[in-house]
């Protein structure tokens, strides 16, 4: 159990510059378009940037659980997600190993 959450710090800490990568692609969508911080939602984005992946993930899940979070604006979601996954990991990492 012990090297499974060890594993899932690392999965948190390692995935930052990915999210870092998307806060600056969605910054960049939203600065060089006609939208607004609070108003371009993920659904948005993902109708906008990657179709394929927007369809393909409504064929899989549950469409009102996805309607539900994509509806929150996403410079904002992301944000959240990165300071929260960070400092989950270090804190795993933190008390797993010592």
């Amino acid at each position: 159990m012990k090297s499974v959450a060890i594993g899932f710090g690392y999965l948190c800490i390692y995935s930052t510059p990915i999210q870092c990568f998307l806060v600056g692609w969605i910054a960049k969508t939203i600065y060089s378009g006609n939208h607004s911080v609070f108003l371009f939602s993920t659904k948005e984005f993902f109708t906008l940037e990657w179709l394929a992946f927007h369809d393909w993930i409504y064929s899989w899940f549950w469409n009102a659980y996805i309607d539900f979070w994509w509806q929150f604006p996403a410079l904002i979601m992301i944000v959240l997600k990165l300071f929260v996954s960070t400092y989950l990991g270090y804190w795993i990492l933190n008390k797993y190993k010592s």
